[in-house]
């Protein structure tokens, strides 16, 4: 079953997407695709911390893929004969960068498109490769815009603190059954396990926590309060794991005793 806050994160991307396209539509501006494009990739993710992050690195990366592109086609325009070893050098960045960052990958995909442009309508005037520079990075910029300010000022902090609050609490509950695991088969191998698992269990709180700030501002969240909370007893419970696991296994059921008790309280609550 959906959480309250996917559920509720549904709505607003239809919303957002429903405004892009009609800005698109309205203005009647002929590159004005980008706009529907950029907000559509900024807001995959049903996470408003994670759209918060993609908006920032998509605005960057295009911003600095537009620098870049400029200066291969310069490079370029009086090396026409290298084009084929720098296709070939950015076909296996791409490729490598597909699964490591969105960052850099954005970098490239502007790059790329760019360049595909520039190739496939040649022959062109002096001013036609500049003009789609321009549009691109208009369309781009006016879709992120669109996200900050419709997320910003519209549907406000209430959904993003439901997500911090759940992605807490789904992060506790892993964290109790992993140390119950190790609790019933105490090893060092098992040790090592369950450090990886925390490890792994924790990603997407820590970057809920590090794109707060482009969410909350300088705000003190309580909700964010509570996940950082959460995040030192999992940094605590894989220290525990890493140091001695096996010397130190009183330390260890008295963190899953903390931590039952803290779940345990927040279903009283509930």
């Amino acid at each position: 079953m959906q959480s309250l806050a996917t559920r509720t994160r549904a709505v607003q991307i239809t919303i957002l997407l429903t405004i892009s396209l009609l800005v698109y539509l309205g203005t009647n501006w002929q590159h004005g695709i980008w706009v529907i494009i950029s907000t559509s990739a900024v807001v995959a993710p049903y996470s408003t911390f994670l759209s918060f992050g993609k908006a920032k690195f998509r605005f960057f990366g295009t911003l600095i893929g537009l620098v870049v592109a400029c200066g291969i086609e310069y490079y370029l325009k009086f090396n026409p004969q290298h084009l084929p070893i720098i296709a070939v050098i950015l076909a296996f960045m791409m490729g490598f960068m597909a699964t490591k960052s969105y960052r850099y990958l954005i970098i490239l995909i502007t790059v790329c498109t760019c360049m595909v442009f520039s190739y496939t309508n040649a022959p062109f005037t002096t001013l036609t490769p500049v003009s789609f520079l321009v549009d691109r990075a208009m369309g781009v910029f006016v879709g992120v815009l669109i996200f900050m300010v419709i997320q910003q000022f519209v549907f406000g902090f209430s959904n993003a603190k439901l997500e911090v609050l759940e992605e807490s609490h789904a992060t506790l509950c892993k964290l109790q059954k992993t140390l119950g695991e190790y609790h019933d088969n105490p090893s060092l191998t098992s040790a090592y396990k369950c450090a990886a698992d925390i490890f792994t269990n924790t990603s997407d709180l820590k970057s809920y926590i590090g794109t707060a700030r482009l969410v909350f501002g300088a705000k003190n969240i309580q909700e964010l309060c509570y996940a950082r909370q959460v995040l030192t007893l999992n940094n605590k419970a894989t220290r525990l794991l890493i140091d001695e696991p096996t010397v130190r296994l009183s330390r260890i059921n008295q963190l899953l005793h903390i931590v039952t008790v803290k779940l345990q309280r927040e279903e009283i609550l509930a």
